[in-house]
């Protein structure tokens, strides 16, 4: 495992400064294609590939779209560092294990919490959880997925929550923006940070100057949260 090495150039430059943090809560916000999904995902494979003894729980509020969205993602990133030898993927529990350390992640939903309690690793411990889309959660949710980081670990326990823009009136804003949250960091991005977007999709977004001001300055430059 020692010589695998991972081109620092498929990571956008906003987020590279991320890739050792061991916060407890790390938050990644934005607007439309500004990147922030890729780069959690990327920095799970990363940590799950350069030492032993991370478990990640990725999680979607129902966990069938974790189908569609989180476990595609970290195919095609398994796909595209050419991975495909170190990671072995289990489609049908939509768990992926590195097999030379036995790193694990494994993707579920909060539509069945009964679930969550009930995930289990072959070695170790859970030592980060992910929550995707975290606007479609409960506050309770983030609980319950807090209390699965328990145990004696020799890496740091993170727990990764990513979302677009969110109503001033939403959990989060409450409890991470609205006052100091210990251990933790807040990282904004829009599409503008993304040095990965397609000229087509850029224009597209940027159409919506013109167009659409109010969707544009909220869902591609998340300058405000909705309802402020």
């Amino acid at each position: 495992m020692a010589n695998i090495r991972i081109d620092p150039k498929v990571f956008n430059k906003t987020y590279k400064k991320y890739l050792e943090s061991e916060e407890r809560y790390q938050i990644f916000y934005g607007g439309s294609g500004s990147g922030k999904s890729v780069f959690v995902g990327q920095r799970a494979l990363y940590w799950h590939t350069k030492e032993k003894g991370h478990n990640t729980i990725i999680a979607r509020k129902v966990g069938d779209t974790n189908r569609k969205s989180t476990f595609p993602l970290m195919k095609q990133l398994i796909n595209d560092w050419g991975f495909g030898k170190i990671f072995k993927i289990n489609e049908s529990e939509m768990r992926i294990k590195n097999k030379f350390n036995g790193n694990e992640m494994v993707f579920v939903g909060l539509d069945n919490p009964e679930k969550i309690k009930s995930v289990t690793f072959e070695s170790g411990i859970a030592t980060s959880v992910w929550l995707e889309e975290a606007s479609e959660f409960d506050a309770e949710d983030l609980q319950q997925l807090n209390l699965r980081l328990r145990g004696k670990s020799k890496v740091a326990k993170t727990i990764w929550i990513s979302f677009n823009p969110i109503h001033a009136n939403h959990w989060l804003k409450a409890k991470f923006f609205d006052r100091t949250v210990e251990d933790s960091f807040i990282c904004h991005t829009t599409y503008q940070d993304n040095s990965f977007i397609d000229d087509v999709y850029k224009r597209e977004l940027e159409s919506m100057k013109e167009t659409d001001p109010y969707h544009y300055q909220v869902y591609c430059l998340n300058l405000v949260f909705q309802g402020n």
